[in-house]
């Protein structure tokens, strides 16, 4: 059963993807912020990742870089792909040096694509992990 982590502060956004992949066969856990979601690592660890950009406390881009930090001391962190969900600009030059050319890193998707275009991508990414 795959597992996924989803760091949003929107609460409909977490309980709409919750529920998706949930209906899917997914292990499911959600997190409020980046600093949240540091924590569940603790004792989760995802096979996929669904990211928002803009939170309060710690972001998506101060979470991917502290989840880096905390990859190099846990060897089971290491290489877990993750989306970036945004309702923001994500052709913002300031994402480039986190995102882009981070292997882990699959792609921005905008906040109006729906859960089930959602769950296929992170489907597919999966599968086509596995085949490597």
């Amino acid at each position: 059963m795959p597992k996924l982590l989803i760091v949003d502060d929107e609460q409909t956004i977490r309980a709409l993807f919750e529920y998706v992949f949930a209906d899917a066969g997914y292990t499911v856990e959600t997190a409020i912020n980046g600093i949240d979601a540091l924590a569940k690592l603790a004792s989760f660890t995802p096979d996929v990742m669904l990211v928002d950009i803009a939170m309060p406390e710690m972001d998506g881009k101060e979470f991917i870089l502290n989840f880096k930090k905390l990859a190099l001391s846990r060897p089971e962190l290491k290489q877990i792909p993750f989306f970036i969900m945004t309702g923001e600009n994500f052709m913002n030059a300031s994402f480039d040096g986190v995102f882009k050319g981070n292997d882990d890193f699959y792609g921005f998707i905008p906040k109006m694509t729906s859960p089930e275009e959602v769950l296929e991508l992170v489907q597919k990414t999966l599968k086509d992990l596995r085949a490597l």
